[in-house]
């Protein structure tokens, strides 16, 4: 009977991975190429790659990546679709091992990531220069951390010097994606030398992994770019100005806590709910700092997923509405690190949660040292987010004795997700699809004024309608073969038909 559920079970999973896979494959073709997508795909792309990216970054794997995605879409689609597949696997297998992962583990961290602030959405999922990136840099992350925690390498292998080779690869690979992934992965990759030191063949491995991320992090920061970034001598990329703790705090209020706690309601409102759960399962701590910990999780992930939008900004100070609600979510924060330090006492998952806060502000630091910060940077952070509530939502089902009516919530949560996300960026294919053609016969007509359709879910994806001020505006129109004399005018999803 074991045996029937073990097999059973290895079916649905291969089942639910495959129509995940089928998912991504079918976003990564209805997903339009967009801002930095156009530069890439140009001239400007391959003069970069020529140059070996001398003076512009130090990201050679991940820029040479978007090079050939942004050309050729047998190579984009199905890069696209791997990643993001392999991205939810490690994300499951890290939370319930090798074997005891079920299938609402990757239904539940499909759902999660797809439901993240549309702005860091748009900004990695939608945006194939973030996702090459961002997305790309937290698979190398979670793929790492798994390695680490959960694989058991043999020693009775014959050709142990692959491995090594392997090892060293995946190590200069890791390091030439993006920098602050970089600089985690020296800290983590440092630490792990200490925590396998007595793994023997496993401690040989993560130190022959750990020479290629040495070799390729100095690869990256000797590119000159950094250089002049450091001197101030960099147009977009800048150190503090005004103080680190200035820039810092500036930073956090105006971008940082609204990309990643104001926007992310639902992850945000699973998590406290997880946690409350836990607190009131321990017998332990004070039940008045208990109710008041509960109180605010509770009432600030709420908010943040269903009030927030309801009141009018706008017509207040911005300023003052932003330091108060980051100043809300530095509450949220430190209730979160009383919770776990003083509520939670399921050891394991107590220093898995605080593995997790210690990532999310290693991987947040180098941010208050360079600007600008943008949705994209805080995607990274978000994912440690999603795996703590997974994790969270893992250990109640464990200790529950119902243990089919909530991971049925979260397969269902998954499905209807990818059911939104191939509507809404269907959505947006088609019409992108369709304004191609309609630039064409405008073009053919020898119009002055050439018309373009705005996406319906514009928010999904970056820059498809780039502003007459921005450089994409005219790698649009370079793209689209529509000269400098003619004017180019994105037209609202809403009134195109009322114009033709």
């Amino acid at each position: 009977m074991v045996r029937q559920e073990r097999v059973s079970g290895t079916k649905t999973n291969t089942l639910t991975i495959l129509c995940i896979f089928i998912f991504f494959i079918i976003l990564g073709l209805i997903t339009p190429l967009t801002g930095d997508d156009w530069t890439w795909g140009s001239s400007i792309g391959l003069h970069r790659l020529s140059t070996g990216y001398v003076g512009y970054n130090g990201r050679v794997v991940s820029n040479t990546l978007e090079v050939l995605i942004s050309r050729y879409a047998l190579i984009r689609v199905p890069l696209y679709a791997i990643i993001n597949m392999l991205l939810i696997i490690f994300t499951a297998k890290i939370i319930a091992g090798p074997t005891k992962t079920r299938s609402w583990h990757y239904l539940a961290a499909t759902g999660f990531f797809l439901t993240i602030s549309t702005t860091v959405y748009a900004q990695s999922f939608g945006w194939f220069a973030g996702f090459i990136n961002y997305v790309f840099g937290t698979f190398i992350i979670f793929s790492y951390y798994y390695w680490i925690t959960r694989v058991k390498p043999t020693t009775s292998m014959k050709t142990k010097w692959l491995i090594f080779i392997g090892m060293f690869i995946w190590g200069l690979i890791s390091a030439l994606i993006i920098e602050h992934v970089t600089i985690y992965l020296l800290c983590l990759s440092a630490g792990s030398l200490v925590y396998l030191r007595k793994q023997g063949f496993k401690s040989h491995l993560n130190w022959s992994y750990f020479i290629g991320l040495i070799i390729g992090s100095l690869t990256m920061f000797l590119n000159p770019s950094y250089i002049r970034i450091f001197t101030g001598h960099d147009t977009l990329r800048h150190t503090a100005q005004n103080g680190l703790i200035d820039q810092g705090l500036t930073m956090y209020t105006n971008q940082m806590a609204k990309f990643i706690f104001q926007q992310n309601g639902l992850l945000l409102l699973t998590l406290s709910i997880g946690i409350i759960v836990l607190i009131y399962r321990s017998n332990h701590g004070n039940t008045l700092l208990k109710s008041i910990v509960s109180f605010y999780l509770l009432s600030y992930s709420v908010f943040a997923a269903f009030i927030r939008n309801l009141f009018p900004i706008g017509n207040f100070d911005i300023r003052a509405i932003n330091q108060y609600l980051a100043l809300a979510s530095v509450l949220y924060i430190i209730s979160l690190v009383i919770a776990v330090t003083n509520f939670i006492r399921e050891d394991n998952l107590s220093l898995r949660l605080w593995f997790y806060i210690i990532s999310e502000l290693l991987l947040s630091a180098p941010f208050i040292v360079i600007t600008p910060y943008g949705p994209r940077c805080a995607f990274n952070t978000i994912s440690f987010m999603i795996l703590a509530t997974i994790d969270i939502i893992n250990t109640i089902i464990i200790d529950s004795s119902d243990k089919i009516a909530i991971p049925n919530v979260f397969k269902l949560f998954g499905i209807f997700a990818m059911v939104l996300m191939t509507v809404t960026m269907g959505m947006n294919g088609y019409v992108n699809h369709t304004r191609k053609n309609a630039i064409q016969i405008q073009l053919n007509q020898h119009a002055s004024k050439i018309l373009v359709r705005r996406l319906p879910f514009e928010q999904f994806v970056w820059d498809s309608s780039p502003a007459k001020t921005r450089f994409q505006y005219t790698m649009y129109k370079r793209r689209m073969k529509i000269s400098a004399a003619q004017k180019l005018t994105f037209v609202p999803y809403a009134k195109w038909h009322n114009i033709k």
